[in-house]
């Protein structure tokens, strides 16, 4: 399924013009950043509350979906699909966030939550890319007589 770039863009503006209206064109980019900050406390406080044993597997699932989504994404080049921005954008957006870089706490989880939140939904994008490769390839293979 196609999205169309034209309905994007005006969904996209509306709800730019929706947000500078509610909030003020001076105060936007504060609400922004301080929603972001909210959440991450947020985030930090309900993984403090699962304990340090769902800490580790919650580590330890990101980088086994890290390596997935890694491999997933090497696995598309190989068969001429489009990944290369992905596998940059995500392993960016990964590493910052598991290294303390974006500005969630130190001490907390929730960077570790959302690099798992991130890495899987990259993932499960990067199966349903190479599910297109492939049914794409399997359509121009011609049988040989």
């Amino acid at each position: 399924m196609r999205r169309d770039p034209v309905v994007f863009a005006w969904v996209a503006g509306l709800a730019l013009a929706v947000a500078i209206y509610v909030f003020g064109p001076d105060r936007l980019v504060f609400r922004l950043l301080d929603s972001v900050h909210l959440f991450g406390w947020w985030l930090n406080e309900v993984v403090a509350q699962l304990g340090g044993v769902m800490a580790e597997a919650v580590r330890a699932l990101a980088i086994g979906l890290y390596v997935t989504f890694f491999g997933l994404g090497l696995s598309v080049r190989a068969r001429g699909g489009q990944a290369g921005a992905a596998l940059f954008w995500v392993s960016a957006g990964f590493w910052l966030l598991v290294g303390g870089v974006i500005g969630l706490d130190d001490e907390g989880q929730g960077r570790w939550v959302l690099a798992l939140a991130l890495v899987a939904l990259a993932a499960i994008a990067m199966t349903a890319r190479l599910r297109a490769v492939r049914a794409i390839a399997s359509r121009t293979v011609q049988p040989q007589l």
